[in-house]
C-alpha cells in the first residue's frame, strides 16, 4: 500500500451546484481516499464541437478536489469516479452533451499513466482552463509547460471564478426574539406582535443575498438569556412561519426551526412543512428523539453542555478527540431509533462549551473532522469568542465574522449559519 496525492476535476452543467455538492459528498464517503482541500467554484462556457446542438450550450460550474489516496492500483480511483458518475445519473451517450457530473483524474503526484482507458495527467489539462485553474489553486506545485493562455488577460471559454456559487449552503439567521445578543430580534417585548413588513423585508434580503435556508429561532441562547415560556415561543414561531410560507409560495428556499423544547417542536412540525429541526441541546431530551423519528427532514444536532452557555464549562483536553467521541455516541442514539445517519447534521457548537481559543482551533482546522461522514454545520456569526480579536459590539461583528469565514476549509462545511449573508458569501467566493 502507498499513499498518493491526486487531483480530481469536477464539472457539471445540469443543476451544476447541486451536483458538484453531491459529488463532493460522495467522494468524502469513500474509505480509500481523504479529501484534503477543494478549490473555489469556477464558471466556464461549454466545450463543444461545431456540430453540437444549440441546446447543449449550457454554462458549466467546475472545481478541483485535492485528495490523499490509498491504493494498489490507480484503476481503483477511476472505478470510484465512474460509480459516482453513474449514481448521479451521468449520461455518457455523447461526451459533448450536457451532464450532471464529470469526474476526471487530472493528476496523481509522481505518477504518469498512459493506458487506453486512463491517461494521467489528463492529456487535455493544459488546454482546459476550467480544469487547470482549479488544479493550480489546490496544488500550486504543478508547473504547466504548454498553457500559454495563463499569461493572457482573458481565459479560453471565458473561464473565471464564479461570482455566485459557493460550496456551503448559506443559512440565514432569523431571530424572532426580544433579547437577541446582536440586537436583531423582531420583537420589542414578549407580548408584541411581529412586525410583518420588517420580517418580510429581512427574509427577502437574505434570499436575494444568497441564503438557501432560513433558520428561525424564538428564544435567545446568548449567555445569561432567560428561558422563554413554551406558549410564547410557539406563538412567535407560528406568526413568523405564516409570513415565511407566503413568501415560499413564490421563492425556493428551505426552512429550519431552532428550538430545544420538544412540545414546541412537535406542534410546529405538525402545522408547517419544514426541512430541518435544529436543536442546540443536541437532542439530549429523549422526547426530541421521538419527534425526530416521525420527521421527514434533516436534524441539526449541536454539541453543547449548557444552553445558554456557562462561561467556565468547557471541553477539557483535545477538542477534536472529545467532539468526535461525542458525535459517535450521538450517532448511536439516533441509530437505536432507526433514524437514518444521512439525515443527521453535526453542528460543532462554536461558542458553546468551548473557550475562544478552542472555537478558533476548530474553525481553522476543520480537516480534523475528515473521518466524520455526516454533513457539518458551522454557526460562528457575531459570537462572543470573536471578542478576543475585536472590541466591537456583537451587532457590528459582521466584518470580523467574514474574515473568519474566509479561512474555513469549505471541504468540511456543508452549512454556514450567519446573520449577514452578503458579506459572508463574498468571503467564500
Amino acid at each position: 500500500m502507498s499513499k498518493r496525492i491526486a487531483v480530481l476535476g469536477l464539472g457539471s452543467n445540469i443543476d451544476p451546484l447541486i451536483h458538484l455538492r453531491k459529488a463532493l459528498r460522495e467522494l468524502q464517503q469513500q474509505p480509500v481516499l481523504k479529501v484534503l482541500k477543494i478549490s473555489k467554484i469556477y464558471e466556464s462556457q461549454a466545450l463543444l464541437t461545431d456540430q453540437a446542438p444549440q441546446n447543449w450550450d449550457k454554462p458549466y460550474l467546475n472545481a478541483a478536489i485535492l485528495i490523499e489516496l490509498t491504493y494498489n492500483d490507480p484503476h481503483e480511483l477511476l472505478s470510484i469516479a465512474q460509480v459516482i458518475e453513474k449514481k448521479l445519473k451521468r449520461n455518457k451517450i455523447d461526451k459533448w452533451s450536457p451532464r450532471t457530473i464529470d469526474i476526471d483524474i487530472l493528476f496523481i503526484e509522481n505518477e504518469k499513466i498512459n493506458l487506453p482507458d486512463m491517461q494521467v495527467p489528463h492529456p487535455e489539462l493544459e488546454n482546459r482552463p476550467f480544469a487547470l485553474l482549479p488544479l493550480l489553486e489546490v496544488y500550486p506545485q504543478y508547473k504547466p509547460t504548454q498553457a500559454l493562455w495563463l499569461n493572457e488577460a482573458s481565459r479560453p471559454l471565458n473561464t473565471k471564478k464564479s461570482s455566485s456559487a459557493v460550496w456551503p449552503k448559506l443559512v440565514g439567521i432569523l431571530n424572532v426574539t426580544s433579547d437577541s445578543f446582536s440586537q436583531d430580534g423582531l420583537y420589542q417585548n414578549d407580548l408584541a406582535k411581529i412586525d410583518q413588513k420588517k420580517l418580510e423585508a429581512q427574509i427577502k434580503l437574505m434570499l436575494a443575498d444568497g441564503a438557501e435556508v432560513i433558520d428561525i429561532g424564538a428564544e435567545s441562547t446568548r449567555p445569561g438569556a432567560i428561558s422563554v415560556a413554551s406558549l410564547v415561543e410557539l406563538e412567535r414561531l407560528t406568526q413568523a412561519l405564516e409570513v415565511i410560507q407566503s413568501i415560499k409560495s413564490s421563492q425556493s428556499f428551505e426552512i429550519s426551526i431552532d428550538s430545544r423544547k420538544a412540545q414546541v417542536m412537535q406542534k410546529i412540525i405538525q402545522k408547517f412543512n419544514l426541512e430541518y429541526m435544529n436543536d442546540v441541546e443536541g437532542f439530549r431530551d429523549p422526547s426530541m428523539l421521538e419527534i425526530a423519528k416521525e420527521f421527514s427532514g434533516k436534524f441539526i444536532c449541536m454539541h453543547s453542555f449548557s444552553v445558554p452557555p456557562v462561561k467556565d464549562e468547557i471541553i477539557q483536553g483535545d477538542v477534536f478527540i472529545y467532539l468526535k467521541s461525542w458525535w459517535l455516541n450521538k450517532l448511536e442514539e439516533f441509530s437505536k431509533r432507526q433514524i437514518p445517519e444521512d439525515k443527521i447534521i453535526f453542528d460543532v457548537g462554536i461558542g458553546f462549551g468551548k473557550s475562544a481559543a478552542q472555537s478558533f482551533e476548530i474553525l481553522e482546522n476543520m480537516q480534523h473532522f475528515s473521518d466524520i461522514k455526516n454533513e457539518i454545520y458551522i454557526g460562528h456569526s457575531r459570537k462572543s469568542f470573536l471578542a478576543s480579536i475585536t472590541d466591537v459590539i456583537a451587532s457590528e461583528r459582521d466584518q470580523v465574522t467574514a474574515q473568519v469565514t474566509a479561512k474555513i476549509n469549505q471541504a468540511y462545511c456543508q452549512y454556514l449559519r450567519v446573520h449577514n449573508i452578503q458579506i459572508n458569501k463574498k468571503a467564500l467566493l
